[in-house]
């Protein structure tokens, strides 16, 4: 996986709003992180890391399949008209987000990755 991936998120201080962002290979060290803004901690449990790199995981298999990429559709079907979108796509011009429960809140975790190679 690229060094440069990062999982940013919005600080909960309604008074900041600030994004916060760490890098996706420290996901699973990584316990805290401070909004710059406002100086609030946001300090990540075991069960909330091991989500997060079972994203990055999942993130690293998607880079290693990139080779078949361009051969792989996902295909929607929508009153019976079918249109089949090629995956790259999907991978390169879609944000991908990890919304997760805490605390009885919704939290929409953002993931930034380096685009995969045009070929």
């Amino acid at each position: 996986m690229k060094g440069d991936s990062t999982i940013e998120f919005r600080c909960v201080n309604k008074q900041c709003s600030e994004i916060l962002s760490f890098p996706l290979l420290e996901v699973e060290l990584e316990t805290r992180v401070r909004c710059p803004a406002c100086a609030r901690e946001y300090v990540f449990d075991g069960a909330l890391r091991e989500k997060f790199g079972k994203f990055a995981r999942l993130v690293e298999a998607v880079r290693g399949a990139e080779d078949i990429l361009g051969e792989t559709n996902v295909g929607l079907d929508i009153q019976g008209h079918s249109v089949q979108v090629p995956y790259r796509i999907l991978l390169t011009r879609m944000n991908t987000f990890l919304t997760l429960d805490i605390g009885g809140a919704r939290f929409n975790f953002r993931l930034r990755v380096e685009p995969l190679d045009d070929r």
